[in-house]
């Protein structure tokens, strides 16, 4: 059973594969403006107050926590300590 999380349940360092986008429409058309589509894998590659700095299409993007929240998926790797595990999901 594969589970689903919110983007702002990852921490540094996770991998993250979108599943699909929610919220109002406005917001899903802002957040597939910027690259985040289903089937992508973004890098989380560091937290600040709640907000995030994600690597989507080899581009640096800051998403503040609000708009997280709108972003499901499934955790690919899952940073523990300085050990990565990875998820039994294959892409």
């Amino acid at each position: 059973m594969i589970t689903m999380n919110k983007l702002n349940e990852c921490v540094s360092g996770d991998r993250f594969i979108i599943k699909y986008l929610d919220g109002p429409e406005e917001y899903k058309r802002h957040l597939r403006n910027l690259g985040f589509v289903p089937t992508i894998v973004i890098n989380v590659l560091s937290i600040i107050n709640n907000d995030m700095i994600v690597e989507v299409f080899d581009s640096k993007i800051a998403i503040n926590c609000e708009m997280c929240d709108y972003i499901y998926g499934t955790i690919l790797e899952k940073k523990i300590g300085k050990k990565k595990i990875l998820s039994r999901f294959k892409r």
